[in-house]
């Protein structure tokens, strides 16, 4: 029902004058988010962190077609979309998707997602040629005004007509609770989507739970509980697919900024089994003092690249890899202010590269990662063009 965007020319939010885009590109790329929170600026580059494009499209962005200019509080899909488009999630109070062209760095078509109400798009992932599922975080308190307005479901987007076809509630038993569909990603057939289940006015938090879809059917066919552990990310999965993992965070206490250590860990899964079954925690939460990130990356079959939040043991936030079999940390690195390591990826094959945006020194930090454990590699200065700090970043095929 809804349809593209058509209007044109509202450009500029807290940008001074609108740079000029830097480019597009061909080839395996990465996608990284660079935002202050009122601007956000979409860098480019190669796998190992190598810059392409400092600014494929921004905020400020003159030339670009798009219909509305880019928020603060975007992101780009974590599975890179097998239709080789760059994707751009507009959040919260835009909820808007925008196709755009690598190789022009020219937009296809936007799309609204938001059918009447705030409805926040979180992710995004193409299941078939013709089909994207869009994950929306809040559900609408007053639904039935217009088509496909209930929220806390996953969106059936025709991503060659650019429309809204259909939707995939997502399931919640306590009443007081919202299902909140978040990350997603690929498990064997299925599509897995993390729910956030928070209250709508967030102060209250169910234990994590996540959810496998059938593209096939467009319904879910399994779910999973993470019992005793709350906030859990998007779940990942190891280069042979036998592996898979999921990091909670708890929530931070009002009053002291500080996450409960107990609600808190990764946790190890038989990606084999359907649904997943749960073979070990690690204990992270407790061992380190803090609240696990929930955004992790498996470097290798056994080594997990991972985070906690600054304000408990630490007053930044840390960085270190842990191994999947045994639970053993190894620290690579900490800020000196919380909240400012986020987004990472960690390329596949030969010649593994992990990256880290770091938005404190506005760089991405990489490792080089083998059979002897992680190697530093000299920093990546990410947005010369704008000058935004690195906060999230996605894959582009």
């Amino acid at each position: 029902m809804s349809v593209a965007i058509a209007l044109m020319g509202v450009f500029g939010c807290n940008v001074a004058s609108p740079p000029g885009n830097t480019g597009g590109f061909e080839g395996p790329a990465v996608a990284v988010v660079c935002s202050d929170f009122t601007s956000t600026n979409i860098a480019i580059t190669r796998p190992d962190g190598t810059a392409v494009s400092g600014s494929f499209v921004s905020t400020g962005s003159a030339k670009s077609g798009l219909a509305l200019a880019l928020s603060g509080d975007v992101t780009v899909p974590f599975v890179a979309p097998a239709s080789g488009r760059v994707v751009i999630v507009d959040r919260y109070g835009t909820d808007v998707l925008t196709w755009m062209k690598p190789a022009k760095g020219t937009v296809i078509a936007q799309l609204s997602v938001g059918t009447g109400f705030d409805s926040n798009p979180h992710d995004y992932i193409e299941v078939d040629p013709k089909r994207a599922y869009v994950s929306r975080y809040r559900t609408n308190p007053t639904p039935g005004q217009k088509a496909f307005d209930s929220g806390g479901d996953l969106l059936v987007v025709d991503t060659a007509a650019f429309a809204i076809t259909g939707r995939i509630a997502m399931p919640e038993e306590d009443p007081a609770l919202q299902p909140c569909p978040d990350g997603m990603n690929w498990l064997g057939k299925d599509v897995v989507v993390t729910l956030g289940r928070t209250s709508a006015d967030f102060k209250t938090i169910g234990d994590g739970r996540f959810v496998g879809v059938s593209p096939a059917t467009n319904a879910i066919d399994w779910t999973v509980d993470v019992a005793g552990l709350q906030t859990c990310g998007r779940l990942v999965v190891s280069p042979s697919g036998k592996l898979a993992a999921i990091a909670c965070s708890s929530t931070a206490n009002t009053t002291t900024n500080k996450f409960d250590p107990a609600k808190s860990d990764i946790v190890l899964y038989d990606a084999t089994a359907t649904p997943p079954k749960e073979l070990r925690r690690l204990g992270l939460g407790l061992k380190l003092d803090s609240g696990v990130q929930p955004t992790i990356a498996f470097a290798t079959e056994d080594a997990i690249l991972a985070l906690t939040y600054g304000g408990n043991a630490t007053p930044g936030d840390t960085v270190f890899a842990v191994s999947a079999s045994t639970g053993a940390v190894t620290a690579l690195g900490q800020s000196t202010m919380p909240f400012v390591l986020g987004g990472m990826r960690c390329s596949s094959g030969s010649g593994v590269v992990c990256l880290l945006s770091d938005a404190e020194h506005g760089v991405l930090r990489r490792w080089k990662v083998a059979s002897s454990g992680f190697t530093p590699l000299a920093n990546v200065p990410v947005d010369p063009t704008v000058g935004l700090p690195p906060r999230d970043m996605g894959g582009i095929q």
